[in-house]
């Protein structure tokens, strides 16, 4: 995933209300939309009673969040699972999309994790003063005691605003040292390839045994270490001998083939748990201003007994 210091790139703007620029993150988004809800509609007309692979694997994923929630939230919470669900793989999606090299993640510009959020923060007031009332929800602000009103407002607009900028701060933050370090590897395995390849293909057939002698004395006594090695060494050997044979000169692949896995495995999972992180710390105020949350309750002991009934 490629990172720019100048933000996202303007394809174009639209001449209405001053000016609405199209940009990376625009049309990224858009994809993500497009494809989540073509996924929903496909899956949604082949559901059957006798699940399949893939269907199977789809149940397991609602299972997943709807525990989550419930877990976090309480049973008479499930009903916001959905909404859940749409955030989580909106962020994964939106992160993964970076991967494919010309197009930017959207959730590393803050427009798209600030827009998520302030959505959040709506739903919240909409469910908090219908159920309390608009002076109810204003008289929230002034407990436990009087003296915490001035805390208490800055906390309900720091904390979606803090959320954002941490998704997107990590998002766009991991791309730039994912940029770095598949920048080092790409220049560090090119190095070595050129250093294998210059000693002619001696060095790489001796690379190819070692590589091949680790892997078989593995199973033989199992090792983790072993495993990496003589993959490591099997992988330069032939990538050696190609470029010793001119088999492969100058391909891409030689120079960044080993540091692109290492970088889509950095982006994958880094992707994946700030998505899961920035879900469960959306859905924490959920919690604490649940619409049926008793109106004499106060936030920690609702929480308490939503987490723990028993």
């Amino acid at each position: 995933m490629s990172m720019s210091v100048d933000g996202a790139f303007i394809y174009f703007t639209i001449p209405i209300f001053g000016g609405i620029p199209i940009t990376q993150t625009t049309v990224s988004h858009l994809i993500v939309t497009i494809f989540l809800c073509t996924v929903c509609i496909v899956l949604g007309k082949r559901l059957t009673k006798r699940p399949n692979g893939v269907q199977v694997m789809v149940e397991k994923g609602v299972m997943m969040v709807r525990n989550m929630v419930v877990e976090t939230m309480g049973e008479h919470n499930a009903h916001w699972t959905p909404f859940v669900a749409t955030i989580f793989l909106s962020s994964i999606c939106g992160s993964f999309i970076g991967l494919t090299g010309f197009l930017r993640s959207s959730t590393a510009d803050l427009s798209c994790t600030l827009g998520w959020e302030l959505m959040v923060t709506a739903i919240i007031w909409y469910h908090n003063i219908k159920n309390n009332g608009f002076l109810g929800w204003l008289k929230g602000f002034t407990e436990p005691i009087v003296v915490m009103t001035p805390m208490n407002v800055i906390s309900e607009i720091a904390q979606p605003v803090s959320m954002a900028f941490r998704h997107f701060g990590n998002i766009a933050g991991g791309g730039v040292i994912t940029t770095l370090i598949y920048t080092s590897l790409s220049l560090a395995s090119a190095a070595v390839l050129n250093l294998i390849s210059a000693n002619g293909p001696v060095a790489s057939i001796v690379l190819l045994v070692v590589g091949a002698a680790l892997l078989v004395w593995r199973k033989k006594k199992p090792s983790v270490a072993k495993l990496i090695f003589g993959i490591l060494c099997a992988v330069l050997g032939v990538f050696g001998l190609l470029e010793a044979f001119d088999i492969l000169s100058g391909v891409p692949v030689l120079a960044y083939g080993i540091p692109a896995v290492l970088s889509c495995y950095f982006d994958l999972f880094s992707g994946f748990v700030q998505a899961y992180v920035f879900t469960l710390l959306t859905i924490s105020p959920m919690l604490c201003r649940s619409p049926r949350q008793p109106k004499n309750m106060n936030f920690s002991a609702y929480a308490a007994r939503t987490v723990h009934p028993d």
